[in-house]
């Protein structure tokens, strides 16, 4: 499954962006395509939902100025 990144410091306007696709167990897609950016999935807090068919996730990155968008089909 393919799994869309972007990482953005809304502070300081530096931003990462890309696409993770590789092999992962079932239900960890997410969590592992945001942990190459350095972004533990436990420290974000979410906002979740669906849009033509893709799960779409953003939320800001507890005590930072950084915000984590996720894009995935399920």
């Amino acid at each position: 499954m393919r799994v869309y990144v972007q990482v953005i410091d809304s502070k300081t306007g530096v931003y990462q962006t890309g696409v993770i696709d590789e092999p992962v167990k079932e239900g960890f897609e997410v969590q592992n395509a945001i942990s190459h950016f350095g972004v533990n999935y436990g420290h974000v807090e979410w906002n979740k939902s669906f849009i033509n068919n893709a799960q779409v996730m953003f939320g800001n990155i507890r005590d930072t100025s950084k915000i984590v968008s996720v894009i995935c089909n399920r």
